[in-house]
């Protein structure tokens, strides 16, 4: 087999703020350190949620029949499931997990899974082909190998386009349980753009957030945020300060950008009294207070998900991989 040097390994990945190698394996971080400081003085487990590799990716062309991938995994979110899904123009080939040979439980309960060192070797086809690995959201993936055929093609496949993505757990991606299933990874794909993830689980509406602007402007841009600042007990007016900021902000710095605004998706605790108050209003509120910035287009999130269990991994909020199909097919007739 024919090892690529870390070298091509960084020239085809997407997604990475920067890229270290650290024990003899590369590291992908798709926040800027000046944003993990800034994640990091608000609260550890920011932090940690932004180190799992939502939106990084291997993209890269090859007639190689065979991919071999050897990657170190750590445990850096609640969720210790993982999954890079592997794929050969545009055909689903095979996943490196941790859960596929158990029965996962209804619900999503926490259970112990391994971590480590996994390898694994993929059939690709014959002949040339557009290879894509997704890492997984939830956990820290690393690199201390990729091998093709002896004598193979290599080509890393450059972005044209860019998808800048922030929000709460579902734009990390929870609970999908394969990492290509999230809705903006297949936003991405629908915009044939390299997808850029600075969703972090739990986060909410950060004007300074925003202001710790990308090196390089985006072509679109997606955010989702509300159902935290409902839940984390806000007030009305603090959401609409914060959330009038955050896009102003993210408009102001990338004026050319398309700009996708998403309202929070059903909860099933939704008819709760929370200090802001009834939680359909975070809709109207937020169409209040940027309803009059040009440029964006929002969608109403509660619409985009059915309201029924089986849609969700935890059966009340996030959802699973059938719930994210409903979420990407509704956003992209409300965006067209």
């Amino acid at each position: 087999m024919m090892e690529l040097n870390f070298e091509q390994i960084r020239e085809m990945t997407w997604g990475a703020a920067r890229i270290t190698e650290e024990n003899g394996r590369l590291c992908f971080y798709r926040c800027t350190k000046e944003q993990e400081e800034q994640l990091h003085s608000r609260h550890e487990e920011f932090y940690c949620h932004s180190l799992g590799s939502a939106g990084i990716k291997f993209v890269f062309q090859t007639n190689s029949r065979v991919l071999s991938l050897k990657v170190r995994v750590e445990h850096v979110t609640e969720r210790m499931r993982f999954s890079f899904d592997v794929f050969s123009n545009g055909e689903l080939v095979g996943y490196l997990d941790n859960f596929s040979d158990i029965e996962l439980p209804i619900g999503e309960k926490f259970i112990e899974l391994p971590t480590g060192d996994f390898e694994k070797k993929f059939i690709l086809g014959d002949g040339e082909k557009k290879v894509c690995v997704h890492f997984p959201y939830s956990a820290k993936g690393m690199v201390y190998g990729v091998e093709l055929d002896d004598g193979a093609s290599f080509m890393p496949i450059k972005p044209t386009k860019k998808l800048l993505a922030y929000g709460d757990s579902i734009t990390q991606g929870y609970y999908a349980l394969r990492s290509s299933n999230r809705y903006v990874a297949r936003l991405a794909d629908y915009l044939d753009a390299e997808e850029v993830n600075k969703g972090i689980g739990s986060d909410r509406f950060w004007p300074d957030y925003a202001k710790l602007r990308e090196a390089k402007s985006p072509d679109y841009i997606v955010v989702g945020y509300g159902t935290n600042d409902w839940r984390s007990n806000r007030t009305r007016e603090t959401y609409r300060e914060n959330s009038r900021a955050f896009i102003q902000t993210l408009r102001e710095y990338y004026p050319d950008a398309k700009m996708i605004v998403i309202t929070p998706i059903w909860r099933k605790d939704y008819t709760d009294e929370r200090p802001f108050g009834n939680f359909l209003e975070l809709d109207s509120e937020l169409r209040d207070v940027i309803g009059n910035i040009e440029g964006l287009t929002i969608v109403r999130g509660f619409d985009l998900v059915p309201h029924e269990e089986r849609y969700y991994g935890d059966l009340w909020l996030h959802p699973n991989d059938e719930g994210f199909e409903q979420y990407f097919k509704n956003l992209v007739q409300s965006i067209k």
